[in-house]
């Protein structure tokens, strides 16, 4: 983050937190989830109550989420390449934002620990305040939390990106994340963080859908390089769905 940007969070938050005023130059996003934690009561300058679950619960907390954990794992393995390069965590989490895995630098895992990124954990908004993960579960969407925008004074080291994991019909059943430290740039998280979630959910769909036909329908807005597509199943093979539909 540039000192410019830098000096207007801070003054953002000298607004939202000292002044009671609406912020300028915050994203919507952020205050959004600033204004959802302050109405939950939060105060800032606290720590957040983010207990860890018990072995027990842990151990049932990956049994029910086996599926995940284990058509993640190669994205989050893949990510913590990255993650280690950077000094930072590549983390998995259930719908309800708690932690499943976390996999990069180990020096860093030491130091997260201490602000609970670790298994077991819950980032949901409502437990950790504004952060990436919990942000992303909320907006249904990829989401970027760097240093200062987090809502709790604790959280401020961190910069994290996240985005939701849906399953093949549409359900939200997890996110995926980066977190590091606030003072290190995280220049492609975001762009990463999509690629990873983008695998996981075509894995899931292949893996879902085995032995069914599979039509693809794709548009091309003019002027413009995105594309777009759709998939459907038909129950069982043995039709002959049309191979080009435009």
């Amino acid at each position: 983050m540039e000192p410019a940007e830098r000096a207007e969070l801070a003054e953002a938050r000298r607004d939202f937190f000292d002044r009671g005023a609406q912020p300028h130059g915050l994203s919507p996003a952020i205050f959004r989830s600033w204004l959802r934690c302050a109405e939950r009561g939060f105060d800032s300058h606290k720590e957040p109550r983010a207990e860890p679950v018990g072995r027990g619960a842990l151990r049932e907390l990956h049994e029910r989420n086996d599926e995940l954990i284990r058509l993640s794992r190669p994205e989050l393995e893949a990510l913590a390449a990255e993650a280690r390069d950077t000094a930072s965590l590549a983390i998995l989490t259930d719908a309800s934002g708690l932690v499943l895995d976390a996999f990069g630098d180990r020096d860093f895992a030491g130091k997260a620990a201490g602000v609970s990124l670790q298994q077991g954990v819950p980032w949901a908004e409502a437990a950790a305040g504004t952060n990436a993960i919990g942000a992303a579960l909320v907006e249904r969407r990829p989401i970027e939390v760097r240093g200062s925008e987090h809502f709790f004074d604790s959280h401020r080291i961190l910069t994290c990106a996240a985005a939701p994991i849906f399953d093949p019909r549409g359900s939200m059943i997890g996110a995926l994340d980066i977190s590091g430290h606030a003072s290190i740039p995280q220049l492609h998280a975001l762009s990463l963080i999509r690629l990873g979630v983008d695998q996981i959910e075509h894995r899931m769909f292949a893996e879902g859908f085995e032995g069914r036909d599979v039509v693809r329908l794709h548009s091309i807005r003019r002027c413009s390089a995105r594309r777009r597509r759709a998939c459907w199943c038909s129950r069982a093979r043995g039709s002959s769905p049309p191979t080009d539909m435009r």
